[in-house]
Formats: C-alpha cells, sequence, structure tokens
C-alpha cells in the first residue's frame, strides 16, 4: 500500500513537468525548397546560328540616254545573302496545366552578307543592242533581323519543352546598282572620262514568321534551346536613279525577300516559385 501511494505520488508530482517541457518545444521550422522544373517567369538569353535569305530582284523598267531599253532575260534574277547571325531575346512564360506553356518574346539579332553580281538584272545580255554588262554591278545585302512573336508549347518532360511560335517581323534589307557612263555601257549613256555612278536603297520590311523549337531546362534559371523559323517579307517595288549630269539613268524593280533561320541559345530565368518542406 505504501509503495502504491509512493507511486501515485511520483506520478502527481511528475506531470507538470513532463507538460511545461512539452509546452516549450517549437513546431519544425519549415524549409524552403524550389521547384525545380516551374516555366512562369521572364527570361532573358543569347542566340547565335545561322541566316538563309532567298532575294529575287525582278527588274520592271528601265529608262536612260536615247536608247529604249527592252528587259532581257537576265530578269529575274536571284540573290540568296547567308551568312552568321548573332543576337539576344528576352520573354515570358506561363505554364498552364501540367504539360502547357503559353508565352511571348521578342528577338533582335545581327547579320551581314552581301551577294554581289556582275550586270544589272533585266540588262545584261543586250537590252539596249550593247553586248553583255561591261562595268555594270548588282547587289543584295541583308542586314539586321526583329521579331515579335507568341509561343505555344508541350513539355515532353518535365524540363522538356517543344513550342511552335509566330508573329511579326522585320528585316532590313539593301539593294544596290552601278553603272558607268560609257558608250558601250547598256545602262548609263554616255559621259566625258566615263564616270561611274553608284545608287543605293536601304529599307526595314514587315513581314510575318513562323516557326518551331526545343527549350531543355538545365537548372532552376537556366534554359537551352535550338529553334528554326521562316519568314516572309513579300516584294516591293523601288527606283535606283543612277542619272548624272542630265544623263538619265534609272533601273525600276521589284524584290521579293524571304529568310531561315536556324539557332541555338541559352537563356537566364528570373526568379521561381518555392514550396514549404518539413
Amino acid at each position: 500500500m505504501k509503495l502504491l501511494t509512493a507511486a501515485l505520488a511520483a506520478t502527481i508530482i511528475g506531470t507538470p513537468a513532463i507538460a511545461a517541457d512539452m509546452a516549450l518545444k517549437a513546431p519544425p521550422v519549415p524549409i524552403a525548397v524550389a521547384t525545380p522544373y516551374d516555366w512562369t517567369g521572364f527570361y532573358v538569353g543569347a542566340e547565335a546560328g545561322g541566316k538563309w535569305g532567298r532575294t529575287t530582284w525582278t527588274t520592271t523598267a528601265i529608262t536612260g540616254a536615247p536608247f529604249f531599253p527592252v528587259v532581257d532575260a537576265s530578269s529575274p534574277r536571284s540573290y540568296d545573302p547567308s551568312s552568321g547571325r548573332f543576337g539576344g531575346y528576352l520573354g515570358y512564360n506561363w505554364q498552364f496545366g501540367p504539360n502547357w506553356v503559353a508565352g511571348v518574346e521578342a528577338d533582335f539579332a545581327w547579320a551581314d552578307k552581301t551577294v554581289t553580281a556582275l550586270g544589272i538584272p533585266g540588262c545584261t545580255i543586250s537590252c539596249t543592242g550593247f553586248p553583255g554588262p561591261q562595268a555594270d554591278l548588282s547587289s543584295v545585302k541583308m542586314g539586321w533581323d526583329g521579331s515579335a512573336r507568341a509561343r505555344l508549347g508541350f513539355l515532353v518532360a518535365p524540363s522538356v519543352l517543344l513550342y511552335g511560335t509566330g508573329g511579326v517581323a522585320w528585316q532590313n534589307i539593301e539593294t544596290s546598282a552601278t553603272c558607268q557612263h560609257s558608250g558601250p555601257d547598256p545602262v548609263c549613256f554616255a559621259l566625258p572620262g566615263s564616270p561611274f555612278v553608284t545608287a543605293t536603297h536601304s529599307t526595314t520590311r514587315v513581314g510575318w514568321t513562323a516557326g518551331a523549337g526545343i527549350d531543355a531546362m538545365l537548372s532552376r534559371n537556366w534554359i537551352a534551346r535550338a529553334e528554326y523559323r521562316y519568314s516572309n517579307f513579300g516584294t516591293w517595288n523601288d527606283v535606283l536613279n543612277l542619272s548624272l549630269n542630265g544623263a538619265t539613268a534609272t533601273v525600276g524593280y521589284g524584290l521579293k525577300v524571304e529568310t531561315h533561320i536556324a539557332t541555338v541559345g541559352i537563356a537566364y530565368k528570373f526568379g521561381g516559385p518555392v514550396v514549404a518542406k518539413y
């Protein structure tokens, strides 16, 4: 009986101490852990690759001197300036559902390639009765380009996005023609000293672009890319004035421009969601 009483007393005395000790223990603090494959957020990147241009020059009219030029079979002529392409891009992705990602993106890139040919299209064979191009030259130069596009992609794996893209594109392009004001020149009428004249026109054309690519999330903040795009800038008309000192010489023409672009890139994605883990 004495033993039972002592045990009961010890239990009663020890209970408040245990309760107090339990009250002093705080709940575990959650640890913030980043979700590795969340695609939502802003990103900025750099890209490099190639651009293949397809330009077709079609001469529509030639005027000059006392001649009555007839556009010959050297028109139309294709100039295909192709070069390396280097630039940057930025955009925003929004992941919705478990497998879909939508977004917007803009890019700007530099390229510089000129293709030059003997003669001026439409007056290279014998447009005025004088054979051959003589000293005449013509060229097409492909410069910088940019675009603003929408994107829609499907996650074939949590870190791999296949996407399509399309929107508005801009392309800087320059056309040029050179002729010599000499007697046997097919385009420019003879002047003392046979001076050369070069006419150049630079313009930025607006067109449409569409393509596809693959993005791979290497980590929470880095995304690698490979992309192909086609762009079409239609056909526009212009006139190059090669006149000098009253000797009239003009070339009217239309230019059709298309480009193919293939690039690889690496982008930094800002921020990223965190979840609590105990």
